[in-house]
């Protein structure tokens, strides 16, 4: 059983022949079910350049080691305004949630070293912190990072750009967020979930299908704060089902046996059973994108997916 929409080509071409979207696209390699799992971001403003070591490297040391240091599923990641290059108060927003809770906190420091107190273990738990001022309308990130991948920067910037002219969300260019080969990536908080192989038209039709409580499936690579195989398995159900509301999702659970995890979620109060997968490997294929090298990669199946009556 295959539940996931035919494979979606990356609508952007790089310029170079070996970069590692279009090698990706190329080999069929599917993105759905590939997003890094993170229930705790940090989005720190640097106005740049950023340095492919970004954030590690334009962000004092002992920020970052108290963020590294603490435990729990986190990601820092500098963001920036397209074309601001100068920050005398740079913003900060944390966000978090498992999936069906969330928040987010929005404030500015004087200097980066102020974010140090920030109780970054409770956070990742979910402990809302006194930070700055609660922040409820979406935040949308591309990333950009050039420097550490070239994809990144030529497909990222004209998505950026054409969310920018079309006025309709908050945008940010950010910093490395996982899955360079899928670019175009955006994440959309407070669901934090990626969209993923975008061009301009792609991105502005899912902005503003989030910004209206929906999620746009052909472009869904998947939700951050759960792991692959309950993305893929979200991923499904929503395909069959129909459903789109972003925050229809109620409840999580999975168990593990051997290769195949079983999932079960609820969706607007309805209860779904579904087991995945990994697929067989792909073909590898190499680029030349940052450290180049050969990807070996491979899909999710489900095997079963079924509507669990009360």
């Amino acid at each position: 059983m295959q539940c996931f929409p035919e494979f979606v080509a990356n609508p952007q071409t790089s310029r170079r022949p070996h970069a590692c979207t279009r090698q990706s696209s190329t080999a069929g390699e599917q993105m759905v079910g590939r997003a890094g799992m993170t229930h705790l971001w940090v989005l720190i403003e640097h106005p740049g350049p950023w340095p492919a070591s970004a954030p590690d490297d334009v962000l004092p040391v002992a920020l970052t080691e108290k963020i590294y240091a603490a435990q729990g599923r986190i990601r820092l990641v500098v963001i920036r305004r397209p074309r601001i290059r100068r920050v005398l108060t740079p913003t900060c927003v944390l966000a978090w949630t498992d999936g069906t809770r969330q928040w987010m906190r929005e404030g500015s420091v004087d200097r980066y070293e102020d974010l140090s107190v920030l109780p970054f273990e409770s956070m990742a738990t979910g402990v809302e912190p006194d930070f700055g001022r609660s922040r409820t309308e979406p935040l949308f990130a591309v990333c950009t990072h050039g420097k550490k991948d070239a994809c990144c920067a030529e497909l990222g910037r004209p998505v950026v750009s054409a969310l920018n002219a079309a006025q309709i969300a908050d945008v940010w260019e950010c910093s490395h967020i996982g899955g360079d080969r899928f670019a175009a990536n955006m994440i959309a908080w407070p669901a934090a979930v990626y969209f993923s192989r975008l061009d301009g038209n792609s991105a502005i039709d899912a902005a503003e299908k989030y910004q209206a409580g929906e999620l746009e499936l052909l472009h869904l690579r998947g939700r951050a704060a759960l792991s692959q195989a309950a993305q893929a398995a979200e991923h499904a159900v929503r395909r069959v089902t129909g459903i789109v509301a972003t925050d229809a999702l109620e409840s999580v659970a999975e168990s593990v046996d051997g290769e195949h995890t079983t999932v079960d979620l609820r969706l607007e109060a309805r209860d779904f059973r579904v087991v995945v997968r990994p697929g067989s490997p792909g073909q590898p294929f190499r680029h030349d994108c940052g450290s180049g090298g050969t990807v070996e990669w491979n899909g999710w199946i489900v095997e079963h997916l079924h509507e669990q009556s009360h």
